[in-house]
């Protein structure tokens, strides 16, 4: 007969979905190291009146094309404009979370060359 150990290895495993969830998250200030701009997050809350659903099979026929990497980055002066109007930061707070990831980012690059 067959050990367990040689039937697991000729086991196939697969894995399906059937329908999927599209949500709209709200943003937030983050705490990546960036020195250009403030640093924004995803925040834990989302829109479940936003959210979209579909059937896998439908969403693939109608999915819109792969973003190249530009056009995933959110310019600097927008992200500011994102935290203030979608998010209710102060100038101060974005200010203060600017001047954070900068210096974490300074501390990396430092740390990155050995100093």
């Amino acid at each position: 007969g067959h050990s367990i150990e040689s039937n697991t290895k000729t086991m196939k495993r697969n894995v399906s979905f059937s329908s999927l969830e599209i949500r709209s998250y709200n943003v937030t200030l983050g705490d990546a190291p960036t020195s250009s701009g403030p640093p924004i997050s995803l925040d834990w809350e989302y829109d479940p009146a936003a959210t979209e659903r579909h059937e896998v099979d439908e969403y693939e026929e109608i999915k819109p094309d792969r973003r190249r990497k530009d056009e995933l980055l959110i310019p600097p002066s927008h992200r500011h404009y994102l935290l203030m109007r979608d998010a209710g930061f102060s100038r101060g707070q974005i200010k203060g979370a600017m001047e954070d990831a900068r210096r974490v980012a300074r501390q990396r690059d430092r740390t990155a060359k050995g100093v």
